[in-house]
């Protein structure tokens, strides 16, 4: 269990052993929740906070798995 502001500064990654391709820099909430997500490529982008997107949160080694909908970071 984790509190969700345990998420901000976590790095996001697309695979369990992965480099991480940016990190989370803040939450919002508008009804659903979103993570703000700052891509390497300095591109910031919104992320669905849901089990099928986010499957994975390691806060022991502060990393979290994004499996991204097609194009969510082609933008």
């Amino acid at each position: 269990e984790f509190h969700l502001l345990d998420l901000v500064g976590l790095k996001v990654k697309l695979k369990p052993d992965g480099e991480h391709i940016g990190q989370i820099v803040n939450l919002t909430s508008s009804g659903n929740e979103l993570l703000e997500v700052k891509l390497n490529s300095g591109k910031q982008v919104l992320v669905p906070f849901v089990k099928e997107i986010v499957p994975i949160i390691n806060l022991e080694e502060s990393w979290a798995l994004i499996i991204p909908p097609s194009g969510l970071f082609d933008l």
